[in-house]
């Protein structure tokens, strides 16, 4: 079995927290890692955190890392209907834009052609 390891950056997507946050849980002794460019943790270092964090029902390791992965898969599907669902906001707005833009010059070219 191969172990799989996880940046500072794709933990802190995994836990929603902050890079910060992640170094400041791994310089505090909560987090173990593997010193290096850049710095790695391990999965299991991951769920034995979380584990460690987790009120309610505890989860064998397996089942941890069933849970983990469909949370990375679900987190994947939010991002990216999150950059649909912004750039669809984008174009909205600029299109709002333009039709007020249009709105404000239509009258103004109207009582333009009747002083003519």
């Amino acid at each position: 079995m191969t172990e799989r390891f996880f940046t500072e950056p794709e933990v802190a997507e995994i836990l929603r927290c902050s890079t910060s946050k992640v170094k400041r849980l791994r310089l505090g002794g909560k987090l173990t890692y593997i010193r290096g460019r850049p710095v790695l943790i391990r999965q299991q270092d991951l769920d034995a955190y979380l584990a460690s964090v987790t009120r309610g029902k505890s989860l064998t390791v397996s089942e941890a890392a069933d849970s983990l992965e469909m949370d990375i898969v679900e987190q994947i599907r939010k991002k990216n209907a999150a950059s649909r669902d912004a750039r669809t906001w984008a174009l909205n707005q600029m299109l709002k834009r333009k039709w007020r833009a249009s709105q404000k010059a239509g009258p103004v070219n109207k009582k333009a052609k009747q002083e003519k």
